[in-house]
């Protein structure tokens, strides 16, 4: 496992919150996570799934969220 911390841009309320940790529960490889307003910290695993489809759908859940690590 491997943990990322990312900042999302234009999460600012409860239901951005709530859409990000929806989308995170769908995906495969991810052991832990914690979403709290602009910040996500989570353990992934690489080999089962990619950064690049993590910051997906994150920038999926809601519009307008722009990813990026920390």
């Amino acid at each position: 496992m491997q943990n990322l911390d990312l900042r999302v841009g234009a999460m600012e309320s409860k239901a951005d919150v709530a859409l990000i940790r929806t989308a995170l529960e769908t995906l495969p490889g991810i052991d832990a996570y914690d979403v709290l307003r602009g910040k996500v910290r989570l353990s992934y695993d690489p080999k089962t799934i990619s950064l690049a489809r993590i910051f997906a759908a994150i920038a999926e859940a809601g519009e307008g969220y722009d990813v990026e690590m920390v």
